[in-house]
């Protein structure tokens, strides 16, 4: 029974481990990072939401429950961006567009994140 987990596990490309393993280290630094990992979070994409008040502006009950839960709900990001990945890798050669789209991916995911706690929170 491991012998095959661990065959299984080898199979895997570098990246899908590498994803899965993020995957499972941010899901719980998102909690016990008590807000910071998600306030971290917020600031690459904030500039998507200037009609909305800042992070220091934010009051109320809700605000370090968002921080705590996108911190955490981040770390799918991590699976989208190796799913991605790999049905990507045969049509794009390019490590370096693969690494970018990753990336991207991680933030947009962040952004989708945010979004969804802001609109529901502060519209």
């Amino acid at each position: 029974m491991i012998a095959s987990i661990l065959t299984f596990w080898r199979s895997l490309s570098y990246t899908t481990r590498f994803s899965i393993i993020a995957f499972v280290a941010i899901l719980p630094i998102g909690l016990f990072s008590m807000g910071i990992l998600g306030a971290l979070l917020y600031y690459p994409v904030s500039f998507l939401f200037t009609s909305y008040p800042t992070l220091n502006d934010w009051t109320g009950d809700w605000v370090w429950p968002a921080t705590i839960g996108v911190g955490m709900f981040w770390s799918f990001g991590f699976i989208w961006a190796g799913l991605a990945w790999h049905f990507l890798h045969s049509k794009i050669h390019s490590l370096h567009v693969l690494r970018v789209m990753y990336a991207l991916i991680c933030w947009a995911w962040a952004a989708v994140l945010w979004y969804g706690v802001i609109s529901s929170n502060l519209s």
